[in-house]
């Protein structure tokens, strides 16, 4: 926690302004020290730093910044003699309920009293660590069954991993247990969702507690039943996303609106009734083509029904349906040409 303002130790003085910018932070203004560590234990257990501001000029620096600012009830009466124009996403943070409500509407602020609402402050210290994630999150739907999409979405983990990026790769239904026996780590330590289902807020280095393969980080069904709210799920993928480059989404035919994506990988096979059911779709950002055996539908006319020309075309690959039960990962038993695809999507994805 950092302490600005009058009347602290003038190691600890430092303006909001000084923040590293790689630091997520939000700013306290009191004088209350008690609050403060109240405030700052909640925000620590998020990975986000609390800066407490006491006097006007860093409280303006701080009024001015986007995301939640929060006022200590002990200074609410004083910051709305500064004058400061109405924001959003102000909350007086205070011990007594009462209290913290003569300023509410004055600050046109919600009300968060401590340590009873620990768990709504901690839901709006994640919204601001979420706001600051640097991956790309990707998710790889299909238009129908047999297009290999979990084996794709490992493909473009893998790839990504390959190029010095920091991969996660999500299984988002706890029930299809896919991913672990495709990539062949049914029995590596580390966590699953029913480790996870009661997860909430933002967990940092999440990647570290779960099981991993050729630098990609794997969230799966567990060997038991587990119930995943919609909670978890967002919780899950936003903490990955705070701290890796890139996290591949397999929703397995989920839908999970809570789950933020940044772009979406549509795969379809490459005959009319995939198309065709692919039409009554939304459009993805990139759009894959799955090629084989009565697979042969020329790419201008996909490109005519859905409006959209492939940008990757991947073929059937036998080195994989063999591979199949071997407990190795695909990129390991796949043919050269699969794995450069992989790599051709993982680039696309980048330049999207």
């Amino acid at each position: 926690m950092r302490i600005l303002g009058e009347q602290r130790d003038a190691a600890v003085r430092r303006s909001a302004e000084d923040t590293a910018p790689e630091t997520t932070s939000v700013a306290l203004v009191s004088r209350d020290i008690r609050l403060s560590e109240v405030v700052g234990s909640v925000a620590a257990s998020g990975g986000v730093v609390v800066e407490v501001v006491a006097d006007r000029d860093a409280a303006v620096r701080a009024w001015s910044r986007h995301g939640p600012l929060l006022v200590g009830a002990d200074m609410a009466g004083t910051v709305m003699a500064w004058g400061l124009p109405s924001r959003t996403g102000t909350h007086v943070v205070g011990f007594d309920a009462e209290e913290a409500a003569r300023w509410s509407a004055g600050l046109s602020a919600s009300v968060i009293v401590v340590p009873q609402a620990n768990q709504v402050l901690t839901e709006i210290l994640h919204d601001e660590l979420a706001a600051t994630s640097k991956a790309t999150v990707v998710q790889v739907d299909s238009s129908g069954g047999g297009t290999g999409v979990s084996t794709l979405a490992a493909g473009l983990a893998w790839a990504a991993a390959r190029s010095g990026m920091k991969v996660g790769l999500v299984e988002l239904d706890p029930h299809a247990g896919g991913i672990d026996l495709l990539l062949g780590i049914e029995r590596a330590d580390g966590w699953r969702w029913p480790e996870l289902a009661s997860a909430r807020g933002v967990t940092t280095d999440l990647g570290s507690h779960l099981p991993s393969i050729d630098g990609v980080a794997v969230v799966s069904a567990g060997r038991v039943s587990a119930q995943v709210s919609p909670a978890a799920r967002r919780a899950v993928v936003e903490s990955l996303a705070g701290d890796h480059d890139l996290v591949v989404v397999d929703p397995g035919g989920m839908a999970a609106p809570e789950v933020s994506v940044d772009v979406r990988i549509g795969v379809v096979a490459a005959d009319l009734r995939s198309v065709m059911t692919a039409r009554g779709r939304d459009l993805p950002n990139l759009l894959v083509v799955r090629r084989g055996s009565g697979r042969a539908m020329p790419d201008g006319d996909i490109e005519s029904v859905l409006g959209l020309r492939p940008d990757v075309v991947v073929r059937d690959d036998r080195r994989l349906a063999r591979g199949t039960g071997y407990a190795e990962a695909p990129w390991v038993v796949a043919s050269r040409q699969w794995r450069r695809r992989c790599r051709d999507l993982a680039e696309a994805v980048m330049d999207s």
